[in-house]
């Protein structure tokens, strides 16, 4: 059954519509049509955009002004089988996917789903997950705001809890769990709220889309960016959109490749495509791409362009690196250096690196290359640099924490990196090389060790990766935790231990 006459063909479809969505009820994908600016079929979306309308405001009490294409998915995702229908009046999905760059506004949507199941119908019982509490929080937050924030909607509910759930006086519940499967086995579903698709576990996502059986109307939504080989969920849900069936819906905002355009007017519409904020104007494009020019080819691809990605690759390019070497009559600055002290797994190779910071250039350069070392090595090595009055020596508190703790019981001043100022450094690291912020003196080690340099990604993080590397890489990580240290030591102040 056709619910719309066909209108505009599909080749004049505006900008902000996904690359791939599902079609109304009756549609074929060479239909033209425009339901857009006629969206005749039924919706839920209908009465939830209206009560938006009327109670959502912002912080500074404004009325929320929602992009037309955040308008046009509520209505898209809500809609209902019509008269006539085996299943009139019923919602049409069970599952839906949203995939959209970041920097959209996807926390807002999910807010407002939310907000949906909890005034829908009587001891409704609304669950957010992601792969934290905090993230799951978020959504959540936005909600509470806005109903503390109206007090007519406000005199509905119940409990309006910060951390212990939101109830209504009819029974309607939402509540925040853990991102296990057990947490949510056996719940009676109307809506689920899942964030962060591409690191959620494929058994969370079965879960709770088998507790809105029992629900006429229960749906489960999820909201990502794209992943990467290990995204298992994900890459399930994106073959599932591929077959189409009628109760999956699909909303895939993405690039036409997985690669960055070297010029702009290309990237601009690679970043457009998979942006629905940016082709509606909300967003700056101009500032967009701006912004990812000084980010690693793999970040952009994967959150910006919306394509899957591998979890491993390349860190740096070799002619960025090459690009900030210092002029050869430009010496290294005068001061007090960080030393920091880097070492190969197996203890076939150690490296020192001189880092200083003056103005908004760090400047580094190696200043010790040793082959086989041992801890006694590496301590004298250390005592001996202490004629430079460093500020600070720096090390992997994993691969190097004897070599720290001796240091520390000699009076010596450390910063001993954890796991997460490994993070930490490998991103800021690279963000400074890209920003021009770098000068190095173009050591030989480093143009072997740097191009072989592999990052893996973990939890929309990433962190160079020696174990994937496959030469080893002490100088290049020694250049990264000295560019963290720099940075967040000042001259001024030692470290207390």
């Amino acid at each position: 059954m056709t619910l719309i006459a066909p209108a505009a063909p599909a080749s004049e479809r505006p900008l902000w519509m996904p690359a791939r969505f599902s079609l109304p009820l009756g549609i074929s994908p060479d239909d033209g049509f425009d339901w857009v600016a006629n969206p005749t079929f039924p919706s839920h979306g209908d009465w939830l955009l209206r009560l938006v309308d009327m109670v959502w405001r912002l912080p500074d009490g404004s009325p929320i002004q929602l992009d037309i294409w955040q308008r046009w998915l509520i209505r898209a995702i809500l809609e209902v089988y019509p008269e006539g229908h085996p299943r009139a009046g019923e919602l049409r999905y069970r599952q839906v996917l949203v995939s959209v760059s970041r920097q959209n506004g996807k926390s807002v949507l999910g807010a407002i789903f939310g907000l949906y199941g909890l005034v829908r119908e009587a001891g409704a019982l609304v669950i957010g997950v992601a792969s934290s509490a905090e993230q799951a929080r978020i959504i959540y937050s936005r909600l509470l705001l806005v109903i503390r924030g109206n007090a007519e909607l406000a005199l509905q509910f119940a409990r309006l809890t910060d951390t212990r759930g939101i109830q209504s006086h009819d029974g309607g519940r939402y509540e925040i769990k853990p991102s296990k499967s057990a947490a949510v086995q056996g719940l009676d579903l109307t809506v689920g709220l899942v964030d962060e698709l591409h690191i959620t576990k494929r058994e969370l996502w079965s879960d709770m889309v088998n507790g809105t059986a029992a629900r006429r109307n229960g749906i489960v939504i999820g909201f990502t960016t794209a992943g990467d080989e290990t995204s298992l969920l994900l890459l399930d849900l994106y073959k599932t959109a591929e077959a189409a069936p009628e109760r999956f819906g699909f909303f895939i905002w993405e690039a036409p490749e997985a690669r960055v355009p070297a010029d702009d007017e290309t990237l601009g519409q690679y970043l457009i495509a998979a942006s629905p904020g940016l082709a509606c104007g909300r967003l700056d494009l101009a500032t967009a791409i701006s912004d990812v020019r000084g980010m690693p080819d793999a970040d952009v691809v994967r959150y910006r362009l919306n394509r899957f990605t591998t979890s491993t690759s390349a860190f740096m390019p070799l002619e960025l690196w090459r690009s900030r070497r210092r002029e050869p009559d430009e010496l290294f600055p005068a001061g007090r250096p960080i030393f920091t002290v880097d070492r190969t797994p197996d203890w076939g190779f150690a490296s020192i690196t001189a880092t200083i910071k003056v103005g908004e250039i760090t400047h580094a350069e190696l200043v010790a290359s040793i082959v086989k070392p041992n801890l006694d090595q590496l301590v004298a090595v250390c005592l001996d640099l202490s004629r430079h009055d460093p500020r600070l020596y720096a090390m992997d508190n994993y691969a190097l924490k004897s070599l720290a703790d001796e240091l520390k019981r000699r009076g010596l001043p450390v910063m001993a990196a954890t796991q997460g100022d490994v993070f930490n450094a490998s991103e800021m690291f690279y963000a400074k090389v890209a920003a021009g912020e770098i000068r190095h003196a173009g050591d030989p080690l480093l143009d072997v060790q740097v191009p072989r340099t592999v990052r893996k990604d973990t939890g929309g993080r990433f962190r160079i990766s020696k174990a994937d590397s496959s030469v080893e890489i002490d100088a290049v990580m020694g250049h990264a935790i000295g560019t963290l240290a720099v940075e967040i030591q000042p001259d001024d102040e030692l470290p207390l231990f």
